[in-house]
């Protein structure tokens, strides 16, 4: 059964810039998405600390930033005729506790880079 109004009870407004609220409009053409939709939407990503992204986006970027760092891990051991089936094991390992802190890394980066760039 879907949620109710009644199981929202809270209400949050607030004023916005044109340059805020076109930055919206912007963010919302083309997608099935009000204005109002777009921002509950950002607000509880960014409460889940997942950059905005969805808990199901936050898994697959987990797995291909896992990937990357297996694939660059691995081909560098290759290049030096390092790589043997205990390393490999060991970096498979490495990549799969750390696969969150590798995420988190890589849209810090990423962040920063953005920030660099304005």
């Amino acid at each position: 059964m879907g949620k109710r109004v009644t199981d929202y009870p809270h209400t949050i407004s607030f004023r916005l810039t044109d340059e805020a609220w076109n930055g919206i409009q912007k963010e919302i053409a083309g997608r099935e998405l009000t204005a109002h939709e777009w921002c509950r939407k950002a607000a509880l990503e960014r409460l889940n600390n997942n950059y905005a992204l969805s808990k199901a986006e936050r898994l697959l970027f987990e797995h291909f930033v896992r990937a990357q760092y297996l694939v660059t891990q691995g081909f560098q051991l290759l290049a030096e005729d390092n790589l043997t089936g205990d390393q490999w094991k060991k970096l498979r390992a490495i990549a799969t506790e750390r696969a969150a802190e590798l995420a988190d890394n890589a849209l810090a980066l990423r962040t920063e880079r953005s920030r660099e760039r304005s």
